[in-house]
């Protein structure tokens, strides 16, 4: 079948309780502007390949409130390839088993006005075990110097420097720090470059999920 254009499926049903075989076993180079509705697929035996072919092709297709219900076996509903989906709309369907779902989220975390001290400060840790990829922007907005590095942690009690910022980060700056190395936990610390001479950061942790 090389095109489908403008067609129109409603409420159409097909009952088997044997074997359907190959519903489609070939090649649909085109589906545009399809619409199936409300269709019901029933059986109380075996579907085997449904679409054993390959769709290269399906271009604002409307799929609604389709069943397909069996209480057999049902192989290869879509045992070939389709090489693109664009503007498809699926409506009110039913997905029974997930093996992996990816979606790179988006993770942001600020901390504004901290004060810098003499001593090396860590902020809390971030726990980074599920995260692909993730960053400190970190801006100095008082008016003396600081000193940054990322620290990580396998155990969240025992931290080992990863990555040093640009130091000493002069006033009203901005800087970028990118752990090199992957743990379970990350953090940023912080201290005055000059003893005496406290300073203000904002810091935001950019994350995104894997």
């Amino acid at each position: 079948m090389t095109s489908v254009l403008g067609a129109t499926i409603t409420a159409g049903t097909l009952s088997s309780a044997g074997t359907v075989t190959n519903l489609l076993n070939g090649t649909i180079t085109s589906v545009l502007g399809a619409t199936i509705t409300a269709g019901t697929l029933s059986s109380a035996g075996t579907v085997t390949n449904l679409l054993n072919g390959t769709i290269t092709s399906v271009l604002g297709a409307t799929i609604t409130a389709g069943t397909l219900s069996s209480a057999g076996t049902v192989t290869n509903l879509l045992d070939g390839t389709i090489t693109s989906v664009l503007g498809a709309t699926i409506t009110a369907g039913t997905l029974s088993s997930v093996t992996s779902i990816s979606q790179r989220s988006f993770i942001e975390q600020a901390t504004t006005g901290i004060t810098t001290a003499d001593a090396l400060t860590p902020l809390p840790a971030n726990t980074t075990s599920v995260l692909g990829t993730y960053s400190y922007f970190i801006v100095n907005t008082g008016a003396n110097p600081v000193n940054t590095q990322v620290e990580i942690s396998a155990d969240g009690t025992n931290y080992f420097v990863d990555t040093t910022g640009n130091n000493p980060l002069p006033a009203g700056s901005v800087d970028v720090l990118v752990p090199s190395r992957f743990l379970k936990y990350t953090r940023l610390a912080y201290q005055s470059s000059t003893p005496g001479s406290a300073s203000t950061l904002n810091v935001i942790f950019d994350a995104q999920g894997t």
